[in-house]
C-alpha cells in the first residue's frame, strides 16, 4: 500500500455530486472513498450535494468530510432543481482550492464550472458515465441536451478523469477531450469476509446446499436485472441447485418503474429468487463470500467499470458480466470470471453454468486484485493531480498498475 508524502502540500476540495450518502451508486460509493482517502492524507474535503431526503440534516461530518446539502424545490425523474445551489456553490467555493465536479449531472456542469473559473479557482471532472436515457421524444430531447451542456463545461474543465482508456476510447463526451484526459482506477475497498457469518446468512435465507448467483446492484434496466430473470430457467436446466440472490434496491430505485415491468420475467422463477434490498456495507463482504458466483449483466454505457466486481474479487468470488467497455477490464486483468454480450440471457446462463461448474479455474488469478485495485493508487493519482492544478503545471499520466 502506498501512502502521501510528509511534504505533500495539503489541499482544501470542495467536491459537488448530485447525491451522497445515505443514496448509494456508483458515483456516491466513488466520490465517499475518495473523500475519505484524502481526509485520512489530511486534505480538507467538503462534499455539495442536494438535500435529497428532507430528514437528513444539511450540514454534516461523515468521518471527516464536510457534507452540505442544498435545498431542493422539487423532483425531476432521478434529479433535483436546487434554488440555492449557486449561492452554496460561491459561499463555499471562496475557503477552497479546487473544484473537483462529479459528471453526469442535470444540466448544471457548465454553469457551476464557470463560476468556479470566474472564481480563479482550478476544476477537476470526475466522468463516470455517458448518459443515454430511454427511447422517447422527451428522453431523447434531454439526453442531447444534457450532452451539449456537458460537452462545453468539459471543455472548461482543467482536466478530466476516467476510470479506464478501455472506456475513455468508446465516450461520446470524452473523444471531445483527450489532450486534458488522465485515467486511473476507482477507489476498490471491502472488508473482509467472515466464512462462518457467511454460512449463517445462507442458512438464515435458507440456502444450504444451494450455488448462489449473486446479484449486487439497484434492479433497473441498465443494471440487466431482466436479463438475469430470463436466464434462470436455463441455468436450472444444467444447474437444478442454483438460486439467484439480489442485493441492492429493487422496488423503490428513483425514477424507476422497472421492477414493476418485470413481473411477468419474475413470476416462473419466484421460488429461485431472494431479494434483499439495500445491504449494510459493512455486510458486502459476507455477501460475496456467501455466493459461487456474482453478476451484474449490464446494457449500456451508463456502466463503466463495475466495482461490485472487483468487490467480488476481493472476496474470493468469481464474476460474470457484460463485454463492455471498461466494464471488462477487470476480467481481462483478472482472468476471474466470465464476460457476455449485453442482452445476451442465453449466454449469460451458459457463462454462469461453467463458472458454477469449474468454479475453482476462476479463483486463480492473472494479476493479483488486491494489488492492481489497490484504493491508495487511486488516492496517490488525484494527490498528484491536485497539486498539478494549483501550481499550474501539466498533470502528470499516471503508470497502469496492469501488467
Amino acid at each position: 500500500m502506498t501512502s502521501a508524502s510528509p511534504t505533500r502540500r495539503r489541499h482544501r476540495i470542495l467536491m459537488f455530486t448530485g447525491y451522497y450518502l445515505p443514496y448509494i451508486s456508483g458515483m456516491t460509493i466513488y466520490a465517499q472513498r475518495l473523500a475519505e482517502g484524502l481526509v485520512r492524507r489530511g486534505h480538507q474535503v467538503t462534499i455539495l450535494c442536494s438535500h435529497h431526503d428532507a430528514r437528513l440534516p444539511l450540514r454534516e461530518d461523515l468521518d471527516g468530510v464536510q457534507v452540505v446539502r442544498s435545498r431542493v424545490l422539487f423532483g425531476f425523474r432521478k434529479g433535483v432543481v436546487m434554488p440555492l445551489f449557486w449561492y452554496d456553490l460561491q459561499r463555499l467555493l471562496r475557503d477552497h482550492d479546487i473544484f473537483h465536479r462529479h459528471v453526469p449531472g442535470l444540466l448544471d456542469a457548465y454553469i457551476s464550472t464557470r463560476i468556479a473559473r470566474a472564481m480563479h479557482k482550478p476544476v477537476i471532472f470526475t466522468h463516470h458515465c455517458d448518459i443515454y436515457l430511454p427511447f422517447g421524444l422527451l428522453n431523447d430531447a434531454i439526453t442531447a441536451a444534457m450532452h451539449t451542456e456537458l460537452r462545453y463545461a468539459g471543455e472548461l474543465a482543467d482536466l478530466i478523469i476516467s476510470y479506464s482508456q478501455d472506456y475513455a476510447a468508446y465516450s461520446r463526451f470524452l473523444s471531445h477531450n483527450r489532450s486534458k484526459l488522465r485515467t486511473v482506477f476507482p477507489p476498490i475497498k471491502i472488508g473482509t469476509p467472515d466464512d462462518a457469518q457467511a454460512q449463517a446468512w445462507r442458512t438464515r435465507l435458507g440456502l444450504d446446499g444451494r450455488r448462489i448467483i449473486g446479484f449486487a446492484g439497484r434492479f433497473a434496466a441498465d443494471k440487466g436485472g431482466d436479463v438475469l430473470l430470463r436466464a434462470i430457467p436455463r441455468i436450472l436446466e444444467s444447474v437444478p441447485d442454483a438460486h439467484v440472490v439480489f442485493a441492492g434496491e429493487f422496488a423503490q430505485v428513483r425514477g424507476e418503474t422497472f421492477f414493476d415491468e418485470c413481473q411477468g420475467l419474475l413470476d416462473p422463477v419466484r421460488e429461485r429468487v431472494t431479494f434483499l434490498g439495500n445491504v449494510n456495507p459493512a455486510d458486502m463482504p459476507n455477501f460475496y463470500r456467501m455466493c459461487d458466483v456474482a453478476t451484474v449483466p449490464s446494457t449500456n454505457s451508463t456502466e463503466s467499470w463495475g466495482m461490485w466486481q472487483n468487490e467480488a474479487m476481493l472476496c474470493g468470488t468469481p464474476a460474470v458480466t457484460s463485454d463492455l467497455p471498461g466494464v471488462r477490464v477487470s476480467i481481462r486483468t483478472t482472468g476471474m470470471g466470465e464476460l457476455v454480450r449485453p442482452h445476451d440471457w442465453q449466454g449469460l446462463a451458459e457463462a454462469l453454468v461453467r463458472v458454477l461448474n469449474d468454479r475453482g479455474r476462476y479463483l486463480v488469478a492473472k494479476q493479483d486484485p488486491r494489488v492492481v485495485f489497490d484504493p491508495e493508487r487511486t488516492i496517490d493519482a488525484y494527490e498528484a493531480w491536485y497539486d498539478a492544478l494549483v501550481a499550474g503545471t501539466v498533470p502528470p499520466v499516471m503508470p497502469s498498475p496492469v501488467h
